[in-house]
């Protein structure tokens, strides 16, 4: 199951839980925007909206993605970050304080706090990128890490754009090319570091996890391909004012419509038939991206405003699925593996950590916290019900995270550790 797989490379255990954690504590502040403030999150442009959406795929998003690369370059790549704990504080600070003047930036609309967050979020991302693409270049072997490679590009340069936005909106100097900027900004980051991340998790963690057949050469060799050029062609088109950049939407939404088809028969088909939640995010996953999909398709033949907010509120919630489903699966064996790893008698089974019947509490929230998010362009107060679910589930999720990490301290101040006598 584990093999190719170097586990002991893997980081401490606080590097992964030090960024799955903000993600809940960004998730309840999201969710009280929601509450308070349904109207003004559901305005396009509006600076309530502009902080959600960051809030949401900066603070909850990014932050699970770039908990699990620290883990997974480790056991992948064979070649562990350096310095693993120290990196991830500075990374984390960095990004965390980074996000909180972001949003605050937007909703105050203080441009010294336009550049706070820029010096900030720029130099947590770039700090970030500078030690990991280190350890992507050169030959590879594994189509993962080439995966992760493209998107962390990706992640970097809708930095660079994000930090030439937010000097923009510093100065109350908007370019002509801020339309351009922007929507190069959100096609890079949404495809290239969110949607290309996860696909390329997805070669290797379904068939694993899972015991699937492996995802074709053809799908491996060629996604990052076609995304890349299609994406590289689209951003040229927006600064050359060329009519129809959307031409390339189609080749990416043809290609995230394969990945969702090609992933449900593998999970359909599956070796391993026993009952597992995470399967239930995944299936979930793949069904809002298709409405995303399909209402960004909608929206290409009428332009009706809501289906943009559907499309976008789709995407995030197909990405926080498949996030929310790793983290059931990926806490408790990382619990289960650095007590085991460190021979302690006490370690518990992973199914003790975090019970199945929490993990299904946390589907049904996330599936009603969905649903109401995704009617709440239409209905605008369903949003209300979305907030206070998303309450629920993020406390839960928040309880369950700080619950492995006791579990696992408590191990550590109280187990007992095999001893070898020679």
């Amino acid at each position: 199951m584990f093999n190719g797989l170097s586990l002991d490379q893997a980081p401490p255990i606080s590097v992964v839980l030090r960024f799955f954690l903000t993600l809940p504590v960004f998730g309840l502040i999201l969710s009280l925007f929601m509450i308070f403030f349904p109207i003004e999150i559901l305005t396009p442009n509006h600076p309530f909206s502009l902080a959600g959406i960051h809030l949401l795929f900066l603070g909850m998003i990014s932050m699970g993605m770039i908990g699990a690369l620290f883990q997974m370059q480790s056991v992948l790549g064979g070649a562990p970050i350096p310095s693993p704990l120290g990196n991830s504080i500075i990374i984390h600070t960095l990004l965390s304080a980074g996000i909180l003047a972001l949003a605050g930036a937007f909703i105050l609309q203080l441009p010294e706090l336009f550049i706070i967050a820029a010096v900030l979020l720029g130099s947590g991302i770039v700090y970030f990128a500078q030690i990991l693409l280190p350890l992507l270049l050169g030959k590879m072997g594994h189509d993962t890490l080439k995966g992760m490679r493209f998107a962390l590009f990706s992640l970097l340069i809708t930095a660079i754009l994000g930090v030439v936005m937010a000097s923009s909106y510093a100065n109350g100097n908007f370019e002509n090319t801020h339309a351009a900027i922007k929507a190069s900004h959100y096609s890079i980051g949404l495809i290239g570091w969110v949607a290309a991340l996860i696909i390329y998790v997805a070669f290797q963690v379904v068939e694993m996890f899972y015991v699937t057949t492996p995802y074709s050469d053809w799908c491996k060799n060629n996604v990052k391909r076609i995304l890349g050029i299609s994406l590289l062609l689209k951003v040229i088109w927006l600064f050359t004012a060329l009519q129809f950049p959307w031409v390339f939407d189609i080749f990416i939404a043809l290609l995230l419509v394969g990945f969702v088809i090609t992933t449900v028969k593998r999970l359909r088909s599956r070796k391993r038939r026993v009952s597992d939640v995470s399967i239930w995010f995944w299936m979930m996953g793949m069904g809002l991206l298709m409405i995303s999909l399909l209402s960004y398709g909608a929206l290409m033949v009428r332009h009706y405003e809501p289906l943009e907010a559907m499309s976008l509120i789709a995407f995030a919630l197909f990405a926080l699925s498949i996030i929310l489903g790793m983290m059931g699966k990926i806490v408790p064996f990382l619990v289960w593996f650095h007590l085991n790893a460190a021979g302690y008698m006490e370690t518990p089974i992973m199914s003790n950590i975090i019970p199945a019947k929490r993990l299904k509490m946390s589907f049904l929230l996330f599936g009603f916290t969905a649903l109401t998010a995704l009617l709440s362009p239409f209905f605008p107060l369903l949003l209300i019900a979305s907030g206070l679910s998303g309450v629920v589930l993020f406390s839960l999720l928040l309880f369950n995270l700080v619950a492995a990490a006791k579990l696992y301290r408590n191990v550590l101040a109280t187990g007992t550790r095999f001893t070898f006598e020679p």
